[in-house]
């Protein structure tokens, strides 16, 4: 019956001859002036000795329906969304929201959640041609996500994550920004949200506090100096949980993160005799800069880390009108344990 019903079902789709379609990889937008937006799409054709020729297009009308019309009449195949990989939006139409954006891609069943979506902080149309590769730049901005999830500063977000938070009753988004430095693309800072609007960023060399206060961590890497020396970690492994005591008005929230890390890099002397030490300045390092950015968040009156989340699964007499009207003055503590597993091998 199910062989029957889905045959049924894919005679009724329309069919698209591969020869006469073109896939986007990449979409921008940019804000032109109140009333329109420019969209640019890439699409990759593939060549011999497996280089890649992306072709781009752009036009500038009001709405993402009239853009795509207008690119299609640009185009020799077809335009479609099948293997698009990452939507960028520049910084004046985050500042304005996205959210009618979001919905456009979640009303297209070709596109699936893992897509990652980014802030230009200038133009994405500019950043998008910044880009020089052979293998595309939908593969390249996509290993370029990749990699900073995995081994960098950047926390897990695309598409379903970015959403998720949008729907929240209790937290805000963040995405990647990315800028043109040296005249190539790069991944600068997180863009935080208030709601769906952008509001401020952090660059994403100090973002390693946030993602270990936003998620567990599994192959890090940390940095810290002082007046003495410099440390490298690697290979960080961290566990957070967020614990919340109706204790006065409010209530006290606390981060409590375990941090173990390899020592890559030290320009000190004779590290054995110093890992207490080490252990106590990054401890402090973390808390320092983690309750920092709390209060950040706290005067921007925005919550990417799901504070009230926290707050909300652990206290039964929670009230969403009492958190707002108290969160920006909660106290928020950061406590960091941290055990250095390892110092390298000297050759």
């Amino acid at each position: 019956m199910f062989v029957i019903v889905s045959l049924l079902f894919n005679y009724q789709m329309p069919a698209k001859v591969i020869d006469r379609i073109q896939m986007i990889t990449v979409v921008g937008y940019d804000a032109i002036d109140q009333n329109k937006i420019q969209e640019t799409v890439v699409s990759p054709k593939y060549q011999q000795e497996a280089q890649v020729e992306d072709f781009i297009y752009s036009d500038t009308a009001a709405t993402v329906y009239e853009n795509r019309v207008n690119l299609n009449a640009k185009a020799t195949e077809r335009l479609l969304n099948g293997k698009l990989q990452i939507a960028f939006y520049d910084r004046e139409l985050a500042e304005q929201g996205v959210e009618d954006f979001i919905e456009y891609l979640t009303r297209d069943p070709s596109i699936g959640g893992t897509l990652n979506l980014a802030v230009a902080e200038e133009s994405a149309h500019a950043l998008i041609n910044s880009v020089k590769t052979g293998k595309g730049r939908g593969v390249f901005f996509n290993d370029l996500f990749d990699h900073n999830i995995r081994h960098g500063n950047l926390p897990q977000t695309n598409l379903k994550e970015f959403q998720s938070a949008l729907m929240s009753e209790t937290c805000d988004p963040f995405l990647p920004m990315l800028s043109v430095e040296d005249e190539s693309a790069a991944l600068t800072a997180i863009a935080l949200f208030d709601d769906d609007k952008y509001v401020d960023k952090l660059p994403i060399n100090k973002a390693d506090v946030f993602k270990l206060l936003y998620q567990n961590v599994s192959d890090g890497n940390y940095q810290f100096k002082n007046d003495k020396y410099i440390v490298a970690l690697e290979n960080v492994e961290s566990d957070k949980d967020v614990v919340f005591e109706p204790t006065g008005g409010s209530g006290e929230v606390t981060f409590n993160v375990k941090l173990r890390g390899v020592v890559r890099e030290y320009t000190g002397k004779e590290i054995i005799n110093q890992l207490t030490a080490i252990e106590k300045d990054i401890k402090q390092d973390i808390e320092q800069r983690g309750e920092n950015l709390i209060s950040r968040l706290q005067e921007l009156d925005i919550d990417p880390l799901d504070i009230e989340g926290a707050v909300k699964s652990s206290n039964r007499n929670y009230n969403k009108e009492q958190f707002k009207s108290t969160y920006s003055e909660m106290p928020i503590n950061v406590n960091v344990s941290v055990k250095i597993t390892g110092t390298g091998t000297r050759r």
